[in-house]
């Protein structure tokens, strides 16, 4: 990264985190409790690396998390809850594979920096994001406003669909890229648990989205962009002492269309992505 590419993230970076400390100051009030720091941190295993319906390492009909075009990502998320409305976070998230020699070093083929504010009204939250991508020798950048609805009290508090909606807007892209937009809608629903009572409760969950681009977002047509929907499976590893934190494991298996108009750079228009994770939370 050049000295301007630098100096401009360092801004980026102050300003969203100057904009989250006003607005937890704005929201807070005297009687306000004490600030709450929570920690996560995790690796997922995967047979794709899928942005927004790109297949960046060209995975196509692969489907092992372990195959040549597999991948591996991790993450770090420091969040701060200013109030009972108002939080933030700070997440860094890289992807690591040699599937091509990284610009970066190593196995590192991309790091992002993303920061964030969410303000909660009720059942609804609002989360608002810059995203500093680093990656091929070059950086990309884009604002995110996401908004989510709790809606379990409807279905008696043991179901919920998560409805959820995303607009991501690039803003500055690398060369070749426009300033281009998504808009993602998606639910999230947990469909059944098993052995709810003990240690180890399974958590089922059949998340799926739809996705909307505007001009040459992925180098193809506005209008649809994807369409995603998979199976998710969850369990708290229960047999680690609490003192190192919450853990617990993850896999997912998900079918994804991606039309050849709107993605031309995939080798399919329709694949199936899976994926190993474990993580942790203080």
């Amino acid at each position: 990264m050049n000295v301007l590419s630098r100096t401009g993230f360092l801004r980026k970076t102050c300003l969203a985190l100057a904009a989250s400390a006003v607005v937890s100051f704005l929201g807070s009030s005297s009687h306000a409790a004490e600030t709450k720091y929570s920690f996560s941190a995790g690796l997922d295993f995967t047979s794709h690396f899928i942005s927004f319906g790109a297949d960046v390492w060209g995975g196509g009909d692969s489907f092992s998390p372990f195959s040549a075009k597999s991948t591996v990502f991790g993450y770090g998320t420091l969040s701060a809850e200013f109030t009972d409305q108002i939080s933030a976070f700070v997440n860094i998230w890289s992807d690591l594979n040699d599937n091509v020699d990284s610009a970066i070093g190593g196995p590192i083929q991309e790091v992002d920096f993303n920061v964030g504010v969410t303000y909660t009204l009720e059942k609804f939250s609002f989360t608002l994001t810059h995203n500093y991508w680093l990656y091929a020798g070059d950086n990309e950048n884009a604002v995110e406003l996401a908004v989510a609805y709790d809606d379990s009290e409807l279905w008696g508090g043991k179901f919920a669909l998560n409805p959820s909606a995303l607009i991501h807007y690039r803003y500055e892209g690398q060369s070749g890229q426009e300033e281009c937009a998504v808009i993602q809608l998606g639910v999230a629903p947990t469909v059944y648990t098993f052995m709810e009572e003990s240690d180890y409760p399974i958590s089922i969950s059949v998340p799926a989205a739809v996705a909307f681009f505007t001009d040459d977002y992925q180098g193809g047509d506005s209008g649809f962009g994807y369409a995603n929907i998979g199976v998710k499976a969850s369990v708290p590893l229960a047999f680690i002492p609490p003192e190192y934190g919450a853990w617990s494991a993850g896999a997912s298996v998900t079918y994804w269309f991606t039309p050849d108009d709107a993605i031309p750079g995939n080798p399919e228009e329709s694949f199936v992505v899976t994926a190993l994770s474990v993580g942790f939370s203080y």
